[in-house]
């Protein structure tokens, strides 16, 4: 993107004479392109989630999202077994199995059994006992 900025006066010579010229000084702006950092799916095995669908567009149940977020650990999991000293994903796999636990927590408390088909289906360690 091109901005104008100011109108400069510059003399310029035309056969012996000086004219002075107004001339626009150009100023390159860049625009400030968005971060686009939030993850869109792409590459994300989501295979496993319809077994955990209670129907067909569901996407909210505690096993459904459990579901998709084992799907993207995996995911992220493989990236930083490549980029190693990539903390930001780390930072961002860090907040996904948190988010996980808290559902894990929930499923555990209210459906006991759907709780142990979870973590026995998507390979996921037991939660520790609470004290």
């Amino acid at each position: 993107m091109v901005a104008f900025l100011s109108v400069q006066t510059q003399s310029v010579s035309l056969r012996g004479a000086v004219v002075p010229v107004a001339r626009p000084t150009v100023v390159r702006r860049s625009i400030a392109q968005p971060i686009s950092a939030k993850y869109r799916g792409h590459g994300t095995d989501l295979s496993k989630v319809p077994d955990f669908q209670r129907h067909e567009n569901d996407s909210g149940s505690p096993e459904a999202q459990i579901a998709r977020m084992s799907a993207r650990v995996i995911q992220l999991t493989d990236h930083l077994r490549v980029h190693k000293t990539d903390y930001s994903t780390r930072r961002g796999l860090m907040a996904v199995l948190s988010k996980r636990k808290q559902l894990l927590r929930y499923l555990r408390s209210k459906d006991k059994a759907a709780y142990e088909r979870c973590i026995n289906e998507l390979g996921i360690r037991q939660l520790k006992a609470e004290v």
